[in-house]
């Protein structure tokens, strides 16, 4: 362990050699959770039955309590970067709202380290185009996506579009009650198709079938590289795009960034990416409430309140929403938050200077036994008395400067979706040993691939 000194005082601590290799092994294992999953990747359900992301997590604890809870400077590729291991840290870093990335803020997404990091470890696994202006992405992305509304605009028909998928898969697995990851992501992806680009993808599973290779490609957004899938789906894209049906999120693009230099190909593929990410956040809430008879129950109530047929929505079922929530807190879909210092700063009276990238580890604060009396337990309930809403640290959608401009509609959708299966339905595990029932602490992975739920009807009253 080193420390350096700069004229204006004392940086921060630097991580021995030794911790360097555990951690890069730690973070760059392939935790193929994010973006669109559609093949069973044996590296990743290796990384479940081996238990990569306890160790992360452990590791993390581990170096807070060798090096103490100050940031911690990690060489990287010859960029400065600096480990976040104290939720008072993650909290300041992630101070800056979304508006503020269009004023001063003093903390930015790292676009510049993003686009050295290959794409399948970034969020949604779409690298920032160059070029792109930040500011202008982010208002094109907030107007299209409301995002500062509780509901989207457009909710009404989203929900119409979720639960007629839903009903469909429903009438699919009917004949022999069992629900699989394959058969849940298929009509996921017809509801993401739909929203997206309109009801005339719905049908598509080509241009998805080509976004699913392109994230499991090295090098595949390289630019002036030739690539015949990337070129097949980028011509498909583009005639959706152009096409901009009604009700449509591509609509909504057209309308409200004409003349921008945002580039909508790369838009409409992140939202794609993101509607799949969350897919998978939506299927493990169903597995858990599926392993918590309890929670199943409260979550039906919530729904038998709703008059006559009305279609659930996070709005009039909060309990639902704060499933996903959960779900997302145990196994989130953003793994690595990246910030970039806009102006040198001082941490624990130690100097950070201007350009340093802080590293934030998702996992690690949503798990972190030392703060959280719930962090191994599936508890909804933490997100509607606020523990976990107010706590700053746990951001499953990101935060600051570069939080998730869709949560709002991946909520909509995620938590309407569910409220379709459960809501005339019991469910259970099929394989109750891939995921342990209440009581029991809730495992650090869960391969979507493994979990098979069995359905069947409530008696009608």
């Amino acid at each position: 362990m080193t420390r350096h000194r700069t004229a204006d005082g004392e940086q921060v601590r630097q991580i021995s050699v030794p911790d360097t290799v555990r951690l890069g092994g730690a973070l760059f294992v392939p935790w193929r959770t994010s973006g669109l999953v559609r093949r069973r990747s044996r590296l990743a359900a290796l990384a479940v039955r081996f238990g990569t992301d306890r160790r992360a997590v452990r590791l993390l604890a581990r170096l807070r309590r060798r090096y103490g809870p100050g940031p911690l400077r990690i060489p990287w590729r010859g960029q400065r970067m600096v480990l976040l291991l104290s939720r008072e840290d993650v909290r300041r870093i992630l101070a800056d709202s979304p508006e503020e990335l269009f004023t001063s803020p003093q903390f930015l997404p790292a676009d510049t380290v993003a686009r050295k990091v290959p794409a399948r470890f970034q969020p949604h696994g779409v690298p920032v185009p160059p070029g792109e202006n930040r500011g202008e992405r982010r208002r094109a992305d907030e107007t299209a996506l409301d995002t500062y509304q509780q509901v989207h605009g457009s909710a009404g028909p989203y929900i119409v579009r979720v639960y007629q998928e839903a009903r469909a898969l429903l009438d699919g697995i009917s004949a022999e009650g069992v629900l699989t990851w394959d058969d849940f992501t298929a009509t996921y992806e017809r509801v993401t198709r739909r929203i997206v680009l309109g009801d005339s993808a719905r049908d598509d599973r080509m241009l998805t079938d080509l976004l699913v290779r392109l994230g499991r490609a090295r090098r595949p957004w390289r630019e002036g590289g030739r690539d015949v899938a990337r070129d097949t789906y980028l011509r498909r894209l583009r005639m959706y795009i152009e096409r901009a049906e009604p009700e449509s999120l591509a609509r909504l693009l057209a309308q409200t960034s004409p003349g921008s230099s945002v580039e909508p190909m790369y838009q409409v593929t992140r939202w794609l990416a993101g509607f799949g990410a969350a897919g998978i956040v939506a299927y493990r809430a169903l597995a858990l409430l599926a392993a918590h008879p309890d929670r199943l129950r409260r979550a039906r109530a919530d729904l038998a309140g709703l008059p006559g047929e009305s279609l659930p929505s996070p709005v009039a079922t909060p309990y639902l929403g704060a499933c996903v929530l959960e779900s997302a807190r145990l196994w989130p879909p953003t793994r690595v938050i990246l910030r970039e210092s806009a102006v040198g700063t001082r941490w624990h009276g130690r100097v950070v200077p201007a350009g340093t990238v802080f590293v934030v580890v998702v996992p690690f604060f949503g798990r972190d036994r030392a703060a959280l009396d719930y962090a191994d337990r599936f508890l909804p309930e933490v997100w509607l008395d606020d523990r976990a809403a107010t706590d700053g640290a746990i951001v499953p959608f990101g935060g600051g400067t570069g939080r998730c401009a869709g949560e709002n509609l991946a909520m909509l959708v995620a938590s309407t979706f569910l409220g379709a299966l459960v809501r005339g339905h019991e469910i259970r595990l099929l394989d109750p040993k891939r995921l342990r029932r209440s009581g029991r602490p809730v495992p650090y992975g869960l391969d979507p691939f493994a979990v098979r739920l069995g359905f069947r009807p409530l008696p009608q009253r």
